[in-house]
């Protein structure tokens, strides 16, 4: 089945692999479900704190490794809307691929 991102939870068929809680995107389908992590600003970091590890940022049109423009393009931004099914191009959308489809 195709993932599909509808603003609030992305499902893979009938299935809720993760839903969207503010700054953070957490497993499954509740709000008390473990973050899985979370973002800031235009950076994406693992976990519930901004003080986490960083996964990856967005930088112009592109999704980069790690915490600086500098990190290798991984994919863009556009690209991973499509796959998730998504209509944004913010860091929600970046978030979500990275860590579903990486």
């Amino acid at each position: 089945m195709a993932l599909k991102f509808d603003g609030k939870y992305l499902q893979d068929g009938g299935k809720i692999l993760c839903n969207l809680d503010g700054k953070l995107i957490r497993d499954g389908r509740s709000t008390g479900g473990t973050p899985l992590c979370n973002i800031d600003g235009n950076l994406i970091r693992d976990g519930r704190s901004t003080g986490g590890t960083p996964l990856c940022n967005i930088d112009g049109d592109y999704i980069r490794d790690g915490r600086s423009a500098g990190g290798t393009k991984l994919i863009k931004v556009s690209d991973a809307a499509r796959k998730i099914g998504a209509t944004s191009l913010g860091p929600t959308t970046a978030a979500m691929w990275y860590k579903f489809c990486r």
